[in-house]
């Protein structure tokens, strides 16, 4: 093993010892006893005019100007204060103004690089901060080349060594808060960003408390905090009402993901959106005067996070500010003044983990002791619940990389067992056309055991180059197309033919919410195939949804659909689920 890997197992193991004990959960919802109650802006330092301090000369991000006319190229509405400069310490002291009226106390500044346009920005928003008696922090955009978790730790330890000591700067604990964008997690993945956190965590005196932009278990489990820069594709379409169903059925989700990791929530509310000025075709949500916005205000302060985030302060190229505009005046930053007020009033309340633990103690302890007899492998960009879930249960499964793959190191000897846990992307050639595929069935021709647990659809669906390969029933995995959304008419439910997941119920119905597209495994492909858990419409099969079959040359595959690892029987399903798979092997 190289020192990079040697590194990366050693943080987990870190991570694993502090974040996965038994009652862990409980014991870090303790950690933040008094995280203050915030308003928080997403805030944007990148606009410049040409007779203005940060553009020199020329206009910066607004595109063609026209005042008299009140329209700019790059921008929805026209701001009251006109097409300004990020770097004019006069405007800068009005948004302070703005959002210290409003009981904004937080800005997270869009933040691209050291040295780049807003990060000249950033001393004099942190001054202006202090000055007001607000707290600033980063929004990570992405992370510089080569991309890796080396030299996002390395990137951001130089922000917070250059901005994290000023007084403006917001801390929990002592440690400097950093929000990192969906962009900045996909470029490295969530184990790419359990090594980076935990470098940064190891290297940086202060620490950092890390808030990523993904609401998954894993996401829970990576970073300090989880949240959502954007909610306008969900919203997009809705009317009020609608919109007070997604919120009420997904806002206190995203806080109850939090407090079970222990960790920050948030919950993020938008005006409004429309970048039609930018993109094609684009996207745009209705503001409806304001009436979203209060649906979405009054749905959060019900879901009763530690922070709420408001996007945005002033992304007008996105339509979503509630900076005044020429279009709607002040009226965004009053109703965020009433209900920021009433937000904060109130004490966080007691959250209780939801419900009983799903398995005991005794349960766990057993399947760990079954896998520690195995070394178990993992696919890279491993990022599904099932592979959280198992560091979480004390199991070390070892992240594999194409390279080891391709140099012949995958063998069913070395790993009885390999878990896909990506979503639905792979590496199909590293040195030789497809030789990642030739690895992967040499493996199960030795008699490996491939287990498909995908955050996504359909494994090994796309390759490096993002051309739809679907490869899948080269390793036994034999998918088939269900839907992208089910039937209207449907009676959708999952049923056990033969009772072989214990802790599972026998019939539960299909989800409501979520990622609904149906990809199922078919039996009929294979002639020694186990059913576990099926599909079914008024008892019509629709494909199993979590099967194992050995295949012709020997070797063995397990599959379950996605989004049953997002869903309320994920423990009890993978607990039944290993434990079957390991019987397997005992036969």
């Amino acid at each position: 093993m190289n020192r990079k890997m040697r590194t990366f197992f050693l943080i987990m193991a870190a991570t694993v010892a502090a974040m996965f004990l038994p009652h862990a959960a409980r014991a870090q919802s303790e950690r933040h006893p008094a995280i203050q109650r915030r308003v928080m802006a997403f805030y944007y330092p990148w606009y410049g005019t040409a007779d203005g301090p940060g553009g020199a000369g020329q206009t910066v991000h607004w595109g063609r100007i026209d005042a008299a006319n009140k329209d700019i190229a790059a921008s929805t509405h026209y701001p009251a204060l006109g097409a300004y400069d990020s770097h004019d310490a006069e405007v800068i002291n009005k948004h302070c103004l703005w959002a210290k009226a409003a009981h904004v106390d937080t800005l997270i500044v869009s933040w691209w690089g050291h040295g780049e346009y807003a990060d000249r920005a950033m001393d004099k928003i942190l001054d202006a901060c202090e000055r007001h008696g607000l707290r600033a922090c980063i929004y990570y955009e992405t992370t510089p080349r080569p991309q890796t978790p080396e030299t996002a730790a390395r990137d951001i330890i130089g922000v917070l060594r250059k901005y994290g000591g000023h007084r403006a700067y917001l801390k929990t604990d002592g440690s400097p808060v950093v929000f990192i964008y969906g962009r900045a997690v996909g470029e490295l993945g969530l184990t790419g960003w359990l090594e980076a956190v935990g470098t940064i965590k190891a290297t940086h005196k202060g620490g950092i408390t890390a808030i990523g932009d993904q609401f998954s278990y894993g996401s829970a489990r990576v970073f300090d905090g989880v949240h959502t820069y954007n909610t306008a594709g969900s919203l997009r379409g809705l009317a009020p009402a609608d919109v007070e169903t997604w919120t009420f059925g997904t806002y206190r989700k995203w806080v109850e993901l939090a407090d079970r990791a222990g960790k920050i929530s948030t919950i993020t509310v938008i005006p409004g959106y429309d970048d039609t000025k930018i993109r094609t075709p684009g996207l745009a949500v209705e503001r409806y005067a304001g009436r979203s916005y209060r649906i979405q205000w009054e749905r959060a302060i019900a879901a009763d996070p530690h922070w709420v985030l408001i996007t945005s302060f002033n992304e007008w190229h996105e339509g979503s500010e509630i900076e005044p505009s020429a279009e709607d005046g002040d009226q965004y930053l009053e109703l965020t003044t009433r209900y920021a007020a009433r937000f904060k009033s109130a004490w966080r309340a007691d959250h209780a983990p939801a419900g009983a633990p799903a398995l005991s103690e005794k349960d766990r302890s057993l399947l760990r002791r079954k896998l520690q007899r195995f070394r178990i492998g993992v696919l890279p960009e491993a990022e599904s619940m099932a592979f959280w879930w198992l560091i979480e249960l004390g199991v070390k499964p070892e992240v594999l990389t194409w390279e080891s793959l391709a140099a012949g190191n995958l063998t069913a000897a070395r790993y009885p067992i390999l878990l896909y846990c990506a979503g639905e992307h792979y590496r199909r050639t590293v040195r030789q056309q497809d030789d990642v595929d030739a690895a992967l069935q040499r493996y199960l021709q030795q008699g490996g055991f491939l287990v498909a647990l995908p955050s996504r659809p359909w494994p090994f669906y796309y390759d490096e180059s993002g051309e739809v390969v679907n490869q899948s029933h080269r390793f036994g995995l034999t998918l088939r197309m269900g839907w992208e959304q089910p039937p209207e008419e449907a009676e959708l439910a999952f049923v056990q033919p033969n009772r072989r997941l214990f802790h599972v119920p026998a019939r539960f119905e299909f989800p409501n919410a979520g990622d609904l597209r149906w990809r199922a495994f078919f039996a009929q492909d294979q002639k020694n195939c186990v059913p576990l858990l099926q599909l079914r419409d008024r008892g019509s099969s629709l494909g199993d949804a979590v099967a194992c079959a050995t295949l012709e040359d020997g070797g063995h595959v397990a599959y379950a659909w996605f989004e049953l690892l997002n869903g309320p029987h994920a423990e009890p399903l993978l607990y039944d689920l290993f434990n079957f798979v390991t019987d397997r092997f005992g036969r």
